[in-house]
């Protein structure tokens, strides 16, 4: 066993060749423009977020409920956290390591822990990075509102966002240095997770991640118990990379086998294969037996009755996490109703990320095209039978998350414009879901964006941002709502909603002929495509013209066979191509007759001097 030096260099050896390796395959234009593309864009992202916040500052009121419960509620984030990373940690996370260290670098003669902890930093700094940015972020925008500082909500933001990752982190290498089981991960999460919850309704004490949550509201009230909260994080990510050499081996090489395929389907757009390594990273296996037994044995509509056996067998894990982003879209419509217009994309994006749970069944047809192809039927009739199970869930996740938003606690959205405008949007998140799953992965050669290179950016951006605005397209009734609550549109909020709500059902029946007619809509613009193609045109062609010579020569085969002549007979020996004949060969030069005199030898050797003197 090498000391901890000699395993410190050891390794550290072995991963700057690796790094050079792989600097070395990237130029440096190349990732000087992605540096510049993502900037821009996330530039240009809070510029736009920051000018759509057009709202007054906050009610006098509002501004007391905020400086009461605000604490609690991000709080409540910070316990959520702590939730993800113990559990994170029980399943051998939250290291995703190349299969290169699992393989030789834990495995050899070095100490582990100075192995991990290199991976460990890096990791842990990238996320510090980008939950400062966020954090910065959601103070630019809270500044709009509330009063302050704008610098001082941006530094406070940051600075909460790095608390929480450090909170979720810490946890997670707590968790995988000691082997904590998986059961007990769940339950210590969630008792602090209801313990804030409880906390932010004041039906409790005052929870341990409220003290965190009391950071982010310090331009408002100025609490020093709110340090507590970095100081615990930087005490659980000391003692983490303190214990993070007893992370289990036979978890690191699974995680690490997931994580490589899951980075390869995002790279890809593939969003059905990220949900199914999702869910073998977390360990989400079904039931195998339903919550609610099946109450028929022969099913009148097989295809319904098999996507509600599948919802009967959905795992504790995955109801949980549909309740609480309904719970998450309830408060966000609770926010945009009182005045934060932007947390309707919060709404959305949650509810949509429940329906594709609720998509499960369609996704596992389109796994198996094989399968669907020997139907008797074509596959988008298949598709639409699905879509009765996807509607029915996704309603109830946005019914639930309208009860959330109509609670009478605060500022609570009115019971009939919220129920409709939660059963939209639930509708079309839902159709988000299933536009996702039934698109797949992008082509990995597109006729149409090679003939057409300009408009293959443009296509890319829609098909990204297509299924997510769906979802969030759903949300408009609230908003509608809320201006007839407000004296700005003439209907009653109830009939503002409906009137909204009647052209988004409209959509959702166009989005079912979609799936109905995707495959022969895609052959058209396939042909299309190919059409248009020059290269394409060549090639059909040259296919048909040798398609027409081919019928010739069967025509003129038939009919030699109906008038008795042998095959090869005739014509045919006369149009047989005659082998060229060769090319006479020239006659080799004859060598010179020698020249009188000394004789030289024939062999390009040296010749000795008795030999030369002969005559």
């Amino acid at each position: 066993m090498l000391t901890t030096a000699e395993s410190a260099a050891v390794v550290g050896a072995l991963r700057r060749a690796r790094r050079k390796q792989r600097v070395a395959s990237i130029h440096w234009v190349d990732a000087l423009y992605q540096v510049y593309i993502t900037g821009l864009v996330a530039v240009v992202a809070v510029v736009l977020l920051s000018g759509a916040v057009g709202d007054d500052r906050v009610a006098a009121s509002t501004l007391v409920d905020v400086r009461a419960h605000g604490a609690a509620v991000l709080g409540t984030i910070a316990a959520l956290a702590v939730f993800l990373g113990l559990r994170s940690g029980s399943r051998g996370g939250p290291l995703a390591l190349e299969q290169a260290d699992v393989r030789h670098v834990l495995l050899s003669p070095v100490d582990r822990g100075v192995a991990l902890r290199g991976p460990a930093w890096r990791q842990l700094r990238f996320l510090c990075f980008a939950s400062a940015a966020i954090g910065a972020t959601a103070g630019q925008l809270a500044l709009r509102r509330l009063p302050g500082n704008g610098a001082e909500w941006m530094a406070v933001g940051a600075l909460f966002g790095v608390t929480v990752v450090g909170l979720g982190f810490g946890s997670a290498l707590v968790a995988a240095g000691t082997g904590l089981r998986s059961w007990l991960a769940t339950l210590l999460g969630g008792v602090l997770v209801a313990w804030s919850v409880a906390d932010a309704l004041d039906r409790v004490p005052t929870a341990p991640a409220t003290i965190a949550g009391r950071l982010a509201i310090w331009p408002l009230h100025t609490d020093a118990l709110g340090l507590l909260g970095p100081a615990v994080a930087l005490v659980l990510v000391a003692v983490g990379m303190r214990l993070v050499a007893g992370t289990s081996l036979e978890a690191a090489e699974r995680r690490t086998a997931l994580v490589g395929q899951l980075r390869f389907a995002v790279t890809l757009q593939d969003l059905r294969t990220v949900l199914v390594l999702r869910r073998q990273l977390a360990q989400e296996r079904p039931r195998s037996r339903p919550w609610i037994p099946p109450l028929r044995t022969h099913a009148t509509h097989p295809v319904f009755q098999r996507g509600l056996r599948s919802v009967a067998r959905w795992p504790a894990s995955r109801i949980v996490r549909v309740l609480l982003l309904a719970t998450v879209a309830g408060l966000a419509m609770r926010g945009a109703w009182a005045g934060t217009t932007p947390l309707i994309l919060l709404a959305g994006l949650a509810l949509w990320v429940a329906a594709l749970d609720a998509a499960e069944p369609l996704g596992q047809e389109i796994d198996h095209p094989g399968r669907t192809d020997a139907y008797p039927f074509d596959r988008g009739v298949l598709f639409l039978q699905h879509l009765p199970v996807v509607g029915l869930v996704s309603v109830a996740t946005g019914l639930l998350a309208a009860a959330a938003a109509a609670v009478p606690l605060g500022s609570p959205v009115p019971a009939g414009p919220a129920l409709v405008a939660g059963a939209v949007a639930g509708l079309l998140a839902g159709c988000g879901s299933v536009v996702s799953v039934v698109q797949g992965a992008p082509q990995a050669v597109d006729v149409l964006a090679m003939s057409t290179p300009e408009i293959a950016g443009m296509r890319t951006v829609v098909r990204t941002a297509w299924p997510p605005g769906l979802a969030v397209l759903g949300t408009l009734p609230l908003l509608a709502a809320r201006a007839a609550e407000r004296g700005v549109s003439d209907p009653p909020p109830l009939a503002a909603t409906i009137n909204v709500a009647l052209p988004l059902v409209s959509l959702a029946i166009l989005v079912g002929g979609w799936v109905r007619f995707h495959d022969a809509v895609h052959e058209w613009l396939r042909q299309a495509a190919e059409q248009m193609s020059p290269t394409a045109v060549v090639e059909k062609a040259a296919a048909e013209r040798e398609a027409a010579e081919a019928r010739e020569r069967e025509a003129l085969a038939e009919s030699r066979r109906l008038a008795g002549l042998p095959e090869g007979a005739d014509g045919d020996a006369e149009r047989a191509p005659k082998p060229k004949p060769k090319p006479a060969s020239k006659p080799k030069p004859k060598p010179a007759d020698p020249a009188p005199g000394f004789r030289g030898g024939t062999s390009a050797k040296p010749i000795g001097r008795r030999r030369d003197t002969e005559q």
